[in-house]
């Protein structure tokens, strides 16, 4: 599923002077990619300070968005794996090579991302409401509500709906393929595949110091 672009000449395996975007949506081995380019030299930028432009992107105030990209030269998750934030870029950063990570089926990205939620946000083994997610307390008391609402449009009474993060999840790998269609600069990935670092390699145009990928944030070793 990958497409490549034309290797860049870098002879030594360090980062350059290019932007690269994963646009995946979190639960989709963001983390494990994010690992992958810091072990191959690439600067990335603070996860933290980029997912508190949580509200720079519900408000659509794009430029302090553009702005935090100034700060290194690869990023993820928050507000970058949001459904309009990659049209943004692409207009902005029309040159820089994006990454779409995806899971082996919408239904396996459910199952991860709502067992990783349950144990990080909920009670009792059981899916977070609105209130557990407003009671949160990771990046500020709210953020994971407010996440939600950016990513969903879920009921507020039943923010993991799962049909509605089915076609959430569906809807923007469409929307990422429609974007870039006719385009040579969007890598589709799976990285749980044995041949992930390989079509890394081509697209970043680097030879890794990794054989196999790194595997992060896994939910069988979350905590709240």
């Amino acid at each position: 599923m990958a497409t490549k672009i034309n290797a860049l000449t870098t002879p030594q395996n360090k980062a350059f002077n290019q932007k690269v975007f994963c646009i995946g949506l979190n639960k989709t081995g963001t983390t494990s990619l994010e690992q992958f380019m810091r072990e191959n030299g690439f600067k990335c930028g603070d996860q933290a300070e980029g997912e508190l432009l949580i509200n720079a992107y519900t408000d659509k105030r794009w430029d302090e968005i553009v702005s935090f990209c100034n700060s290194a030269e690869f990023f993820q998750d928050l507000p970058f794996s949001a459904p309009k934030t990659a049209e943004v870029l692409l207009k902005k950063f029309p040159d820089a090579k994006y990454i779409l990570t995806i899971r082996e089926s919408a239904e396996v990205w459910y199952k991860s991302i709502t067992e990783f939620h349950k144990i990080k946000f909920g009670k009792a083994g059981n899916l977070p409401t609105k209130a557990d997610l407003n009671r949160a307390l990771y990046r500020y008391k709210g953020f994971a509500w407010d996440a939600n609402r950016a990513l969903y449009d879920s009921p507020e009474k039943e923010p993991y709906q799962k049909v509605t993060l089915i076609k959430a999840y569906e809807d923007h790998i469409h929307n990422v393929n429609q974007l870039f269609k006719g385009k040579q600069n969007l890598l589709i990935i799976d990285i749980g595949k044995r041949d992930a670092v390989q079509h890394l390699n081509d697209f970043l145009g680097i030879k890794s110091n990794l054989n196999t990928m790194p595997w992060l944030n896994k939910t069988s070793e979350a905590k709240k």
